[in-house]
């Protein structure tokens, strides 16, 4: 069985790296024929003259006059010829070859003829690291300064416009003491204004889809990262810092257009998030395909060499260039090879890990494997296609296989995210299973509690009854009792009582404790003129007046009739016994919007302050003395909740109390 599995893995594997590399191939092809300066380039008209089309454009490749270690003006030219190299655009990353001790700095001069008619545009991407263009003698405009006493770099993406009329001269001055590039290393692009600003903003359009659409995501993953309380974050760091990592590299056209002058930081900024791009792409792959690899001591081997190389990498790549280059210049033919190759290389590695967790049969491992070849096969064809690929619009190869990453793993974070929403779901509906089975069991043992304790006060009350009887008979017949055993024949009965009393408490609570009452909708102001008729003759047997006090807007409620008159009930029957006989008890309503207030108020001798937050706690009471439990304010209060409402006391001793109840207003029913 494993042995199938394993087979059915390698298949899975090789069909997804197959096509992987077809698709991969098929669309570098495609934009190499497409959208390839080498081809799309000026032609020779006769010698080393160049045509420039009417209408559309070309880039300036061939037949540059190269004169390596020298500012020549277009004065300098028409005093006699001079010697110089044929070359072409990108051919000589420097000047290293040009000097013994191998120092890629110094100024150069690049020279070409051109041919055409009518006005023209120039577009010059990044030269670096500064530049002066001379077009018929006319100094067309400058990026830095190309002086060797006052260089200074300015890294800016410019356009020359300039009118032809047949042959015409184009010299370019550089200089370079900033960058392990250097001169004309990007081809510029020449032809008609309309068609060379359609091609700049093109490419500000994609450059911008591929830095924004990075950018958000990076700023997603770091909110769901920040927000995040348990479960594994590493995934979603590592992909927020690719993302971010990603919008970084990409983001230096839109700096080109406004001009960097800091040229060694802007690149060592640039190198150091592809090397980090990497890197969090190797830390995702290890995540997701060896996760076996999480502990022991292996795993910390292996990261900690994987994070000591990426961090020497961007260490090396942000010294070299502010600290190293301007003491051994020498080493500037190394770095950019080494850089290529370690791209190259790590990528190498990264679809290694996929294919093992393609082979292993591991989860996600067809879009990242897909996504590291593509990767791969861009950095390598980056290296390899050096001077035969330039793009006119479109990005390099290895921006397009890390952006390959970014979108694969955004996939893979969403895929993540679904089933981790579809796990929580699942868990979510067992749950709820689980708590209503619970609730329904608890349901079940409070029924029967109920019940139980029902029967047991029932079984309980008639030899009570019978004791208290017994004993009263025997006191009032006067049988045959002297002093003391009246006295303890008096308190037996007394005992009895608080005994039946007590019963009855509990088969109240055992009441309140049953299934949930029926809700019905209300009128509230009939229900409370109705409560006042019953209770008022009652009351007043007490002593105090009763009055009602009822708003007349209608206040429709959500109740059970019983529940809430036994509330009530309480409530007024507590006010009666602390009301002396002169004294006042009203029942009032008002209401508001959304909420009806039933007050019971007395004039009787309050509550004092300290217990007011204890008046509602069960057995809680300040009339012991009259063989009070304790019990009417607990279940008023409890019978208020049940109606999704709240019962509040204020009292000020000597003067009275005010117990109020809110109960939210319902809906009339039409």
């Amino acid at each position: 069985m494993k042995q199938h599995i394993f087979t059915k893995s390698a298949w899975q594997t090789i069909l997804v790296i197959a096509g992987a590399v077809i698709i991969s191939l098929t669309g570098l092809s495609v934009v190499t024929q497409y959208d390839n300066k080498y081809i799309a380039k000026a032609l020779p008209a006769q010698g080393q003259i160049y045509m420039i089309p009417e209408k559309g454009y070309c880039a300036l490749v061939d037949g540059w006059a190269f004169y390596p270690d020298a500012l020549l003006s277009p004065a300098d030219f028409s005093s006699g010829t001079r010697n110089y190299y044929n070359i072409w655009a990108g051919e000589y990353p420097n000047l290293a070859m040009f000097h013994e001790d191998k120092n890629p700095y110094g100024t150069s001069t690049w020279r070409m003829r051109l041919q055409g008619s009518g006005s023209v545009l120039l577009y010059l991407p990044e030269p670096l690291c500064a530049a002066r263009v001379f077009v018929n003698g006319i100094c067309l405009g400058e990026t830095g300064d190309v002086s060797p006493d006052s260089y200074s770099p300015l890294i800016k993406d410019n356009t020359y416009a300039f009118f032809l009329d047949g042959e015409a001269e184009l010299i370019i001055q550089t200089a370079n003491y900033s960058h392990y590039y250097g001169g004309i290393w990007y081809a510029p692009v020449i032809g008609d204004a309309d068609s060379v600003n359609r091609l700049v903003a093109a490419r500000m359009l994609l450059y911008g889809l591929l830095f924004f659409s990075s950018l958000t995501l990076s700023l997603f993953c770091i909110v769901l990262w920040g927000r995040r309380g348990d479960g594994d974050k590493a995934p979603t760091f590592y992909f927020g810092m690719l993302s971010l990592s990603f919008a970084l590299r990409i983001c230096y056209p839109f700096l080109r257009l406004v001009g960097v002058p800091f040229v060694r930081a802007l690149y060592a900024v640039e190198d150091a998030a592809a090397i980090s791009g990497i890197y969090f792409s190797m830390q995702i792959a290890l995540l997701l395909f060896m996760p076996e690899l999480n502990s022991g001591e292996i795993s910390c081997r292996l990261k900690k060499g994987l994070r000591a190389l990426a961090l020497g990498a961007c260490v090396v790549v942000v010294a070299a260039p502010v600290l190293v280059f301007p003491v051994v210049p020498g080493l500037v033919q190394w770095y950019g090879p080494l850089i290529s190759w370690y791209k190259a290389i790590m990528a190498l590695f990264l679809i290694s890990l996929s294919v093992y967790g393609g082979l292993m049969g591991l989860q996600y491992f067809k879009i990242v494997l897909a996504a590291a070849v593509a990767n791969g096969l861009c950095l390598i064809y980056s290296v390899l296609s050096i001077g035969y690929y330039e793009p006119f619009i479109g990005a390099y190869p290895e921006e397009y296989g890390s952006f390959c990453m970014v979108i694969a793993f955004a996939f893979l974070m969403v895929q993540r995210s679904r089933e981790m929403t579809a796990e929580n779901r699942r868990l979510n509906l067992c749950l709820q299973e689980e708590v209503a089975d619970k609730t329904e069991h608890l349901r079940r043992l409070l029924t029967e509690r109920s019940q139980l304790i029902a029967e047991l006060g029932h079984d309980m009350k008639s030899p009570l009854t019978s004791l208290s009887n017994m004993a009263q008979i025997i006191r009032q017949n006067d049988i045959m009792l002297d002093e003391a055993t009246h006295e303890r024949m008096l308190h037996i009965e007394e005992q009895c009582n608080i005994l039946s009393d007590r019963l009855k408490s509990i088969q109240e609570i055992a009441a309140r404790t049953s299934a949930p009452a029926k809700m019905e909708l209300l009128l509230l102001n009939t229900f409370l003129a109705d409560f006042c008729h019953n209770c008022r003759p009652i009351i007043e047997l007490y002593g105090p007046n009763v009055f009602a006090d009822i708003t007349s807007r209608p206040c429709y409620i959500m109740a059970n009739r019983e529940q809430l008159f036994r509330a009530l009930e309480n409530l007024i029957y507590n006010a009666a016994d602390f009301t002396p006989p002169e004294g006042r008890i009203t029942l009032s309503l008002t209401a508001d919007e959304s909420t009806a207030y039933i007050a019971v108020s007395d004039t009787g001798c309050g509550i004092p302050e300290e217990e007011l937050p204890n008046i509602f706690h069960r057995s809680y009471t300040t009339r012991s003395d009259r063989g009070g439990q304790g019990l009417g304010l607990a279940i008023a209060r409890t019978i208020v909740l049940e109606h999704a409402g709240r019962i509040e006391a204020a009292s000020k001793e000597g003067e009275g109390t005010t117990f109020t109840i809110c109960i939210p207003i319902a809906a009339r029913r039409s």
